[in-house]
């Protein structure tokens, strides 16, 4: 793909084209700001469609065929209260653009704040937005790009401008494989507890899988109802059951990716990725005692530091997350603590959540997140700034613990 095509919807136009003109300047993309009239238009056509919809035949969202990505504001109260499109939320916006429309992913702006980071690393698990930032973070450098990171950094932040062709790949992968079981598919096993690729059913679960795993991606997309992720409102049940395939596996990537971005790789279980990874098999790195093959590490992308042989353990389809992720049992298993490794050789790092970076033990605060587990301690830098503004922690006991 060439330059990616950016729609930015906000009721406040003016604060919309200053992201756009910060954007630009390191940005490679075609970047459109609505007007407050046409930001109504847009949320008119989208509740239009999928009013119209609920009556059993699909008539999409027409006139946004052409934006790969979406970024909303949480807060439009500002929008014209006679309109169709009063008091809509960003939320809802980004709700109804899944199912109504073929745009890419969806960035919602201030739905938790405009400048916070938080420590219980599950609080957007049921938003309907792919990704939520703060109005502060939506032009931070990090959150457009894959490496080269500073200050504050959330590791859990993807590349906005390769997720476009990622998330493309992944559904057009569901869409092949709309009636084939998704956990297996995927590459989870459910039953066999001793399996190197186990999933628990305290994860599967919130996806609403049982035992057995047998659901495929179209029943999760159609039966959708009352998942934690991405829940389908009763009312539109009838919108997904008329859905072309297409439509219906963007809904069900949709779905999916939630719970492997925001449920899954977070807890770094059966699929982690490689800051934690190394973090518990440090002889993974060629040179364990060098502290700059550690601060290589702190990217989106693989890097040639580490033991060749890992990348056989590597989830096969690249294109399910947002950066490199591995089989973190099968990797326990093929790589034994070598006859001559020495602890006492390595630097005393941990990885940090808040800044994508390995910093001194003794430099950063641990915290209890609420992520599902045994291994639920991570760490942050603290005090961090984003573009000058104090970076909120919230809440701010998971600190004091």
């Amino acid at each position: 793909m060439s330059k990616i095509n950016v729609l930015v919807l906000d009721d406040e136009y003016d604060r919309a084209c200053s992201w756009k003109l910060e954007l630009s300047k390191f940005v490679d993309a075609n970047i459109t700001v609505l007007k407050k009239n046409l930001v109504s238009d847009f949320i008119t056509e989208l509740h239009r469609s999928r009013l119209a919809s609920r009556t059993g035949t699909f008539s999409p969202a027409i006139g946004y065929e052409d934006y790969h990505l979406l970024i909303v504001d949480y807060d439009l109260l500002g929008l014209d209260e006679h309109s169709s499109a009063a008091w809509s939320t960003g939320a809802e916006i980004a709700y109804t653009a899944r199912l109504m429309s073929a745009l890419g992913p969806i960035v919602v702006v201030n739905q938790y704040g405009t400048c916070n980071f938080d420590l219980t690393m599950k609080r957007t698990v049921s938003s309907y937005a792919d990704y939520d930032v703060g109005s502060v973070q939506i032009t931070d450098q990090g959150l457009w790009k894959s490496s080269g990171f500073s200050g504050f950094r959330p590791w859990h932040w993807p590349n906005l401008l390769t997720e476009v062709t990622r998330v493309e790949e992944f559904r057009n992968f569901i869409q092949e494989n709309l009636d084939k079981p998704a956990m297996s598919t995927l590459g989870f096993e459910l039953e066999d507890t001793e399996a190197p690729n186990y999933l628990a059913y305290d994860i599967a679960g919130v996806l609403g899988v049982k035992s057995g795993g047998a659901r495929t991606f179209r029943d999760i997309a159609l039966k959708s109802v009352g998942l934690s992720v991405f829940n389908i409102l009763d009312k539109d049940k009838s919108i997904v059951e008329c859905m072309p395939e297409k439509q219906l596996a963007r809904v069900a990537c949709s779905i999916i990716s939630h719970w492997l971005e925001k449920v899954v790789l977070p807890n770094q279980q059966a699929v982690a990725d490689l800051p934690h990874i190394v973090s518990r098999f440090p002889w993974l790195l060629k040179d364990p005692s060098d502290k700059r093959a550690w601060e290589k590490l702190s990217t989106l992308d693989y890097v040639d530091i580490l033991n060749p042989d890992l990348r056989k353990h590597a989830v096969s389809n690249s294109f399910m997350y947002s950066r490199p992720a591995f089989w973190i049992e099968r990797i326990k298993g093929a790589f034994p603590v070598p006859d001559d490794f020495n602890i006492a050789n390595v630097p005393d790092l941990v990885f940090c959540e808040d800044s994508s970076q390995f910093l001194e033990r003794d430099k950063a605060s641990s915290y209890p997140s609420d992520l599902i587990g045994y291994d639920n301690e991570r760490w942050v830098e603290g005090e961090l700034q984003c573009a000058g503004n104090g970076v909120s922690y919230e809440p701010q006991a998971y600190l004091l613990m």
